[in-house]
């Protein structure tokens, strides 16, 4: 059954003809009207239906093209390309798909990238991690457990507190997954939020406290390890059921032979119970 979800928030900016009809054939691809292996109507087609000229529908058609959802070829036309070709981490597909309502095993899918890239990213951010970098994810911390708290100030201070180790982790790769932090907040707190309950609030709080310590420490095991448990809690609270992805160790090495370019965090998987 499909999860509704709130749209994830886009920056203010004016929508061009383009965008419009990159926007009106992508979630037409993903609703299924365009199937997977079918060829998309002809240009005129197209054009008659968006009312754009034939540059707007061009230009639509390059963006669509660049998230991996269609590919033209001359005289067979612009063919659905299957969903392994998809950019999953593109903000515009995940809008389109929270738009259209997620169902839970896709949900599940966005906690198991999760599962893998975050806890790496807290360890990266405790090993890199500044004082400017720090002062974002403490103000973050604190704004989740405000009184008075709700369920959309929630979700927005959880967001920053995630958004605040991807930065600090200096890692442009983990940076990148922003999107599919937001779109998994934004649709599990749909299902259930701890605001909700005082307790699964102070619970919500100490988990990510133990990941903010361990960032303030520098301890790059201890801030995977609470941040695994912080993914894992999100993912029991919107009544996932699915198999876990490994959780990560970590260990902070010297590149051999290039001692040059700094410590580096290397992660190695290891299975969790159940």
């Amino acid at each position: 059954m499909p999860v509704d979800a709130p749209p994830m928030r886009e920056a203010p900016r004016a929508r061009s003809a383009h965008d419009l009809v990159a926007q009106g054939i992508g979630r037409s691809i993903l609703e299924g009207e365009f199937p997977v292996g079918g060829t998309l109507p002809g240009d005129a087609e197209l054009m008659h239906r968006f009312g754009v000229s034939r540059t707007s529908l061009r230009e639509a058609l390059k963006t669509l093209a660049a998230k991996g959802l269609i590919e033209s070829k001359t005289k067979v036309g612009t063919r659905v390309l299957d969903e392994t070709r998809w950019n999953m981490f593109d903000p515009d597909l995940l809008t389109w798909r929270l738009q259209l309502g997620i169902d839970r095993p896709f949900l599940a899918r966005l906690f198991e990238i999760r599962q893998a890239l975050e806890p790496l990213a807290a360890a990266a951010a405790a090993r890199y991690r500044t004082e400017a970098d720090l002062v974002r994810i403490r103000q973050a911390w604190r704004a989740m457990g405000s009184e008075d708290q709700t369920r959309d100030g929630f979700t927005s201070a959880d967001l920053a507190f995630h958004r605040a180790i991807l930065d600090a982790s200096a890692n442009p790769f983990l940076q990148s997954i922003g999107s599919v932090i937001e779109a998994a907040l934004a649709t599990s707190f749909t299902i259930s939020s701890p605001v909700e309950e005082p307790e699964q609030l102070a619970q919500s709080s100490l988990q990510h406290q133990k990941v903010l310590d361990a960032i303030v420490a520098g301890e790059p095991q201890a801030a995977s390890d609470a941040m695994t448990v912080v993914i894992l809690q999100g993912a029991t609270s919107a009544r996932l059921d699915y198999r876990a992805a490994p959780a990560v160790d970590i260990e902070v090495r010297l590149i051999a032979d290039a001692a040059m370019l700094g410590p580096t965090l290397v992660q190695r998987a290891r299975a969790l119970p159940g």
